[in-house]
């Protein structure tokens, strides 16, 4: 059985996009962009999480814009963010503008992003993508085979999946829905009800 509201699965370009940013982008130049103001897609998006219709975020990027602006609790940031440091002593994370060093031990603070999803968050991402009514796929690019897999499955319990861009070669056939519709478009009608 399908849970309610949508599962997003957002991709670097997502972000840009929802900024209203223009061009390609480096990960920490995105985060500086996103922290200097919120654009109407963060806040679609936003209002979209409260209202409900939108239940979790799954990201695939590492620029950090996201789980800063929206917070973690709807978030799986599957790369974690290169804007976060994170403590080896306590654990505890925190936003590189708050500086290098943690305010509870005073070490040296790490990245807190990995090259390959924790499996932790990996399981997280793939019970939210396989047990949604309705996944949104937008700003992947071209998605690794196994991402590929996941959303076949998803199809296969009857979650419906629809891009937002054109559905990758590599993936056409697995029965992904293509709505002619834009990120920010499908917010505003999340939103609007």
């Amino acid at each position: 059985m399908a849970g309610e509201g949508y599962v997003l699965l957002l991709g670097p370009m997502s972000i840009v996009e929802l900024l209203s940013l223009r061009g390609k982008y480096e990960p920490l130049e995105v985060y500086r962009r996103a922290l200097e103001g919120r654009a109407e897609g963060v806040e679609l998006l936003r209002q979209a999480l409260e209202n409900g219709s939108v239940r979790k975020i799954v990201y695939l990027g590492v620029d950090g814009a996201l789980p800063r602006l929206l917070g973690q609790d709807h978030i799986i940031d599957l790369y974690g963010s290169l804007p976060r440091l994170r403590c080896p002593r306590c654990g505890r994370k925190w936003w590189l503008e708050e500086g290098t060093v943690c305010p509870n031990c005073g070490i040296k603070g790490e990245r807190d992003s990995w090259e390959t999803p924790r499996s932790r968050l990996l399981s997280e991402a793939v019970y939210e993508l396989t047990t949604a009514e309705i996944v949104a796929v937008h700003g992947l690019g071209e998605p690794p085979i196994a991402l590929g897999a996941v959303l076949a499955i998803s199809v296969s319990r009857f979650t419906r999946v629809m891009f937002l861009e054109p559905v990758p070669r590599q993936l056409q056939g697995l029965g992904l829905e293509e709505p002619g519709k834009k990120l920010l478009e499908m917010l505003q009608e999340l939103v609007s009800g």
